[in-house]
């Protein structure tokens, strides 16, 4: 009987994978034949639970998937609940976000105080856009369990992005309270900190959480930018590699990053970046542009404007590039097309302060006076700082 059973499983676990590699990770199929075989062969919630277990220790989530949603359809009371609510959470990270909604509810429908699928619900509405309905899943869960952390963290997170900063703050710091060890939450806060001006308490907390997770992404990632800002250049590249030691693909580190080099006169280092970037994410139009200014700062004109015009591609909008490639036609002096450029990103965006100032030094250079101090004053007049390309 048991070799009988194993050959069952065995089945069993070899269809759910085959069926859901040939519909392209679509696991509807593949959930009907698991309900329909475990409900035939007498295999219980138990056992399929159990299987959804070996396939999260070995990173197979779309099966653990299958086998936890048909946990959920097959088993009842607590153990219906929680599979529900894992069954949500794995959608989640399947990026099947409208399905994760669904699968809480359900946990929901089962035990309207369920706050874990209370709180995940509001983390996946937020991500939707849909912020109103968030705050409630988020006021609700807190309702039913005052302390509960992950709803604190994520509710903080939704304030700092609705710009609700001292709510925000009250959140993080009940989180600290509640779980001071909590390095995720602390690394939010330290943001939060950062935002709100407060420097000194913002460093201490990032070494905080670096003291307590040295290999922290966010935290050594954010700690760099903000030293960065700063002007501690060589510090800040010491937590972007270490970001980089944990994470080589860190898209947002590696530009960052070449940013740095390049601000920093170490231009080939700079450009290996910005490469690198582009090979993993050819359509990153910020990457491609600072590596085309990177280009024309070498006096690598040709190649500069090769990757500028492949930024328009991507973006024909982009306003930053359309000014500097501006300039570039200036220095070659392709004064009509250079024009063209600068009138196209003032139409596009009339207050850009760079743009302004970089075509009131064309003006200049052509001698049209009146044109150039009416640019210049436009520049001028701005709060915004300005960036001389």
């Amino acid at each position: 009987m048991i070799f009988m059973n194993l050959d069952l499983i065995n089945k069993l676990v070899f269809d759910v994978v085959e069926s859901v590699r040939k519909n392209n990770d679509e696991p509807g199929a593949a959930l009907e034949f698991t309900v329909q075989f475990s409900r035939k062969n007498g295999i219980s919630p138990d056992f399929l639970l159990n299987i959804a277990k070996i396939c999260d220790s070995k990173g197979m989530f779309r099966e653990e998937y299958v086998f936890m949603k048909a946990c959920a359809l097959l088993g009842e009371g607590e153990q219906q609940i929680e599979a529900y609510f894992l069954s949500g959470v794995l959608a989640y990270f399947m990026g099947r976000k409208e399905a994760a909604l669904q699968e809480f509810d359900e946990a929901l429908k089962l035990d309207p105080g369920h706050v874990n699928s209370l709180c995940n619900q509001g983390i996946v509405l937020a991500e939707l856009g849909r912020k109103v309905e968030a705050e409630n899943r988020y006021g609700r869960a807190l309702e039913l369990d005052p302390e509960h952390v992950s709803t604190h963290c994520n509710y903080g997170n939704l304030f700092f992005e609705l710009g609700k900063l001292q709510e925000a703050e009250l959140e993080f710091r009940t989180v600290l309270e509640l779980d001071p060890g909590n390095a995720n939450n602390r690394c939010n806060y330290a943001n939060l900190l950062v935002e709100l001006g407060r420097k000194e308490e913002a460093e201490e907390n990032f070494r905080l959480v670096l003291e307590q997770v040295p290999e922290h992404v966010s935290a050594n990632y954010n700690y760099a930018n903000f030293l960065k800002e700063e002007g501690k250049f060589e510090e800040a590249e010491v937590h972007y590699k270490k970001v980089l030691n944990v994470s080589p693909g860190h898209i947002s580190t590696l530009c960052n990053y070449g940013n740095l080099l390049s601000e920093s006169g170490r231009p080939e280092e700079a450009a290996m970046h910005y490469k690198l970037i582009l090979r993993l994410k050819p359509g990153d139009a910020d990457t491609r542009a600072n590596y085309g200014q990177l280009l024309f700062e070498l006096g690598r004109y040709h190649e500069a404007e090769i990757q500028y015009k492949k930024t328009l591609e991507i973006d024909p909008h982009h306003v930053p590039t359309l000014c500097k490639y501006g300039n570039l036609l200036k220095r070659l002096g392709r004064f009509r097309q250079a024009e063209v450029m600068y009138r196209e990103a003032l139409e596009l965006d009339p207050e850009d302060v760079n743009t302004h100032y970089n075509y009131s030094l064309f003006l200049l250079k052509l001698e049209r006076f009146d044109e150039a101090k009416e640019q210049y004053i436009k520049a001028m007049s701005s709060d915004s700082s300005l960036i001389f390309f």
